[in-house]
């Protein structure tokens, strides 16, 4: 491999690699992705600090 091709190599890793990685899936009970969205993270937390909440009283 050449000078050239090194550079395009290293080149191309780096594009690839900072790109951005907010793709969050889980599977479903069918086997099937589902994103995970903002809200659905928001609406567990919730629903934590209601059973901490709960624990403690």
């Amino acid at each position: 491999m050449n000078i050239g091709e090194q550079i395009l190599t290293s080149g191309i890793k780096h594009v690839v690699d900072t790109q951005k990685k907010n793709a969050c899936v889980m599977v479903n009970e069918h086997g099937q992705e589902v994103h995970i969205t903002k809200a659905m993270v928001v609406t567990v937390c919730q629903q934590l600090l209601n059973q901490c909440r709960n624990v403690k009283n």
